[in-house]
């Protein structure tokens, strides 16, 4: 943490090197910012034209550099996104912003350590490569292998990305329904909407690489909202016309009939005993890390909407410190084995294993009954 002693001293210690850097100048009323700064930032628009956000830009600037040249955790002002700095000029606190700043780094320097890495493959993969280029140089024959002479087609990833669309193209006209109802957003801050844009993004890959997909439904989407923006950036071609996905600005009480909607919440007391193609499921997308208020029942039963849970007390035994909440993705993976097997045993196996309380082994069990065993009241030997 920095009080304003030390953060005046390493500012003055540093500016003329962060002057230099960004090629600042002296401000004057009249001057902007972008034109002080000699590497290309990607400030945001609106913000260079309001004065006072245009000078908190500066002031973050040379936070930053003071951090970073300090030792600490911030990352390069250059590699930050117009939404990354949209997001900082919102941070009140000096400790939200050094959080934020933490977390930048470490995700740039993720970045990086992914990129070496791939470079690194590469070069060995071009020298395995060259290796077997001179052994195959010096066979008199054909050589059968991958990448040379063989007799299998190559399936290219084109090819899989058109046969998973025409599945769920299929889907859209003959499969049962399953709604997202993404309408949780006020209820939910920056980090719980990009987790749940991370888990809307699964739950539509694993319903799509499926033998038998369902007909998924986002209804209630805002586009302007965070979690809508994070899926776009996610799925860039959500919204085209001819890709498969059906994104909805209106309620699913607009697009389906009343009596078939099921509403799936925890906190209702109506076990799921069978799966009913018939009915279209509906699933709350909402991360509630920090809220744990029954939204989905309150909204189901203001709808006056059949309500349902899954079995998950009747067929799991659960450890003592792990929640039963389960993300939207192991969701769909359950709804689509129901659907496909009709047990709920097989179903049931996507929810992660660190959640449920294994068997204990066969000795663990000699183990427990040796100790009790020893620890048996016996009066003779007491006398």
């Amino acid at each position: 943490m920095y009080n304003l002693a030390n953060f005046c001293t390493s500012a003055l210690r540093i500016l003329p090197m962060t002057m230099a850097r960004y090629n600042f100048v002296r401000v004057t009323p009249h001057r902007k910012l972008s034109s002080l700064s000699k590497v290309q930032m990607k400030f945001p628009e609106e913000a260079l034209q309001d004065p006072e956000r245009e000078k908190k830009l500066k002031v973050l600037v040379l936070e930053m550099d003071v951090i970073r040249q300090d030792g600490g955790r911030a990352p390069d002002p250059a590699t930050l996104t117009s939404d990354q700095w949209n997001h900082l000029l919102t941070l009140r606190s000096r400790s939200g912003r050094q959080k934020f700043y933490a977390f930048l780094w470490v995700t740039e320097k993720k970045k990086e350590n992914e990129k070496r890495k791939r470079e690194e493959e590469k070069l060995e993969t071009a020298s395995k490569r060259a290796d077997k280029l001179k052994e195959f140089e010096q066979e008199e024959h054909i050589v059968y292998s991958l990448n040379y002479t063989s007799m299998f087609l190559r399936i290219y990833d084109t090819t899989m990305n058109h046969w998973h669309n025409n599945k769920l193209t299929r889907a859209m006209q003959f499969a049962p329904k399953v709604v997202l109802d993404c309408s949780y957003e006020e209820h939910m801050n920056r980090a719980e909407s990009s987790n749940c844009a991370k888990q809307l993004m699964l739950t539509f890959a694993e319903n799509r690489v499926a033998d038998n997909p369902f007909d998924l439904h986002f209804c209630n989407v805002d586009l302007d909202a965070p979690a809508a923006k994070a899926l776009h950036k996610h799925i860039p071609r959500m919204l085209d016309p001819d890709f498969p996905m059906n994104i909805h600005s209106k309620s699913y009480l607009d697009l389906f009939p009343h009596d078939r909607l099921v509403y799936l919440t925890p906190h209702c007391r109506n076990e799921m005993t069978r799966y009913n193609p018939d009915d279209v499921y509906i699933i709350g997308a909402m991360v509630d890390k920090r809220n744990a208020e029954p939204l989905s029942l309150a909204k189901a039963k203001r709808q006056q909407i059949r309500m349902a849970k899954l079995p998950l007390d009747k067929y799991l035994q659960w450890g003592a410190s792990s929640g039963k909440s389960l993300t939207l993705n192991q969701m769909i993976n359950i709804l689509l084995t129901i659907k496909d097997t009709r047990s709920w045993d097989k179903a049931l196996q996507a929810v992660p294993r660190r959640k449920i309380q294994h068997a204990p082994t066969q000795y663990e069990i000699e183990k427990i009954v040796k100790r009790l065993e020893d620890l048996k009241y016996n009066p003779r030997s007491s006398k």
